[in-house]
């Protein structure tokens, strides 16, 4: 099985090397990520100039562009033939309606878009004083991808993948099917001198009670099937 692998933090984020560790256990892997962090453009493309590419080393290249760009040319010219595209880890949750603005989703429903399964896979981070723990990720993602490739996606969906951030690292989390919580953020700004700031708490944000949202934030690994055509 072959994969191309890609993310919005950034080709040399660790999020992306751990998934990496994890992808090479099913076969060949390509990465096409960007040169630099891309966090929340969406599904942005580049239409308006050429987009540069970086070979970094055999199966590695670096994009100057947006996750939907890697995803393209990933799929189109520098890996065709890919079976799955896997997007991530990303360095914080896409849930609920951060699967508008996540470049990590976007990459996934660009694949999607064009006729290869995908999937998006996200850590959420409970809290930002400590760091992540990827070696655990790691674990967490072989159980998901273990499930998600055994799995039938109808043509255009694709999966959006948050795994949980407890307190106690001894909990072992269950994978859980959910549906994308339909509510918004916890939206708050202030007014300073420069402007606007937004100051909303992630953690404050609507919980719709076996959605999303909620099953990662109980502590548990959310696992949305999301559809490109209606």
């Amino acid at each position: 099985m072959s994969h191309l692998l890609t993310n919005d933090d950034g080709i040399d984020a660790p999020g992306l090397a751990t998934l990496l560790s994890v992808a090479q256990s099913w076969g060949a892997t390509t990465i096409v990520a960007p040169l630099e962090e891309q966090s929340g453009v969406a599904h942005r493309v580049t239409d308006k100039h050429p987009i540069t590419v970086q070979t970094r080393d055999a199966g590695r290249f670096a994009v100057d562009g947006t996750p939907a760009d890697c995803a393209r040319l990933g799929l189109l010219h520098l890996a065709p033939g890919t079976q799955w595209l896997l997007s991530g880890i990303n360095a914080g949750g896409n849930l609920g309606s951060d699967i508008y603005m996540s470049g990590t989703v976007a990459a996934a429903r660009e694949a999607a878009l064009l006729g290869t399964p995908a999937v998006a896979l996200s850590q959420y981070r409970r809290r930002l004083d400590r760091p992540l723990d990827w070696n655990r990720a790691a674990v967490w993602v072989m159980r998901v991808l273990e499930y998600v490739f055994d799995q039938t996606l109808a043509p255009g969906e694709f999966w959006n993948v948050n795994l949980p951030d407890p307190d106690d690292p001894a909990v072992e989390p269950e994978l859980v099917d959910c549906s994308v919580d339909p509510g918004h953020h916890a939206v708050a700004y202030e007014q300073t001198p420069t402007g606007w700031l937004y100051r909303g708490k992630y953690r404050e944000r609507h919980r719709r009670p076996g959605c999303d949202v909620d099953v990662c934030f109980s502590g548990n690994i959310a696992i949305s099937r999301i559809a490109t055509r209606w």
